[in-house]
């Protein structure tokens, strides 16, 4: 019984840890594209903004250029933002999952068993309290049927000898 406790315990902590590991994967590749992202907008606002700037100045002018530059900047970081929410664990993260659940029903399962035993060994106390409060309290009544037995066997014994030394 506690063998099995012991290994869905070690189960569920493998699980466990095989979940921190793939959360902090993904953790790892959001935060990298999203830094990219940070990244290249800054590079992009410096650098391709200044050069779009001089050639949509001549054409727009410098307000409009402006405008323009920053909308195209802000749809780019948006499109990356998007991709790093979308990325998903995949596989193992299901199994690690799905072995973690495993682990938790038997657990469940083990320690429902152990509470009846609680149970019954509750009882079986409680019994021997009564005995023993009942012994205490009125020892003749507890003892008397077990010695009426062998007491009356012997009274019998003792009358059938008299009755015998008679004749």
């Amino acid at each position: 019984m506690m063998e099995n406790m012991v290994r869905n315990l070690r189960v569920l902590w493998r699980a466990e840890t095989i979940i921190a590991d793939v959360r902090l994967r993904q953790m790892m590749i959001r935060s990298g594209l999203r830094g990219a992202a940070v990244i290249l907008g800054l590079f992009a606002f410096l650098m391709a903004n200044l050069a779009v700037f001089f050639a949509l100045h001549q054409v727009w002018g410098p307000i409009w250029a402006a405008a323009a530059i920053s909308g195209g900047n802000v749809l780019l970081a948006g499109i990356l933002l998007l991709a790093a929410g979308r990325t998903a664990p995949g596989r193992e993260m299901e199994l690690a999952l799905e072995v973690r659940n495993s682990a938790l029903g038997n657990l469940e399962a083990d320690a429902l068993v152990v509470q009846a035993q609680l149970v019954e060994l509750r009882e079986e106390i409680r019994g021997v309290r009564r005995a023993i409060t009942g012994f205490a309290h009125h020892p003749l009544d507890n003892l008397l049927p077990n010695l009426l037995v062998p007491l009356a066997g012997a009274i019998v014994k003792g009358l059938k000898k008299s009755d015998a030394s008679k004749d």
